[in-house]
């Protein structure tokens, strides 16, 4: 635990870097906590220090997909869980033996356009 002292004097890449790990912390707790969504399984999570990486297999709720039909599931693909303003979100990183190497490469096309992690180019 921080000491009111230890945070007024942290400096604000501290901070910043203080509540990143907070909201990691807060996702990965919360995704514990809680089932997964209907028509997804959980394979594997790993801690990141934006959120938490889930490798998961899913329903794609099409009315025809004769694998659905059967009870199967698609996948599996990566995701990363994160906290935006106080809201659990996801974002699809994709199938992959390397989902710290995609989410890398993901986030760096997206600094590079201004769109953080977020749809739509709202960072």
């Amino acid at each position: 635990m921080l000491t009111p002292t230890q945070l007024v004097n942290a400096t604000m890449p501290e901070l910043v870097d203080l509540r990143n790990r907070i909201d990691a912390e807060l996702t990965r707790r919360e995704l514990a906590e809680r089932e997964p969504a209907p028509g997804r399984q959980v394979v594997e999570e790993k801690p990141h220090s934006t959120g938490t990486l889930r490798l998961e297999m899913v329903k794609c709720g099409k009315d025809r997909c004769k694998k659905c039909e059967r009870g199967e599931r698609h996948g599996p693909y990566w995701y990363l869980y994160f906290r935006r303003n106080g809201k659990l979100t996801s974002r699809y990183i994709g199938k992959t033996e390397d989902p710290e190497r995609a989410l890398a490469g993901k986030l760096e096309l997206r600094v590079a356009s201004g769109s953080g992690l977020s749809k739509g180019g709202e960072s």
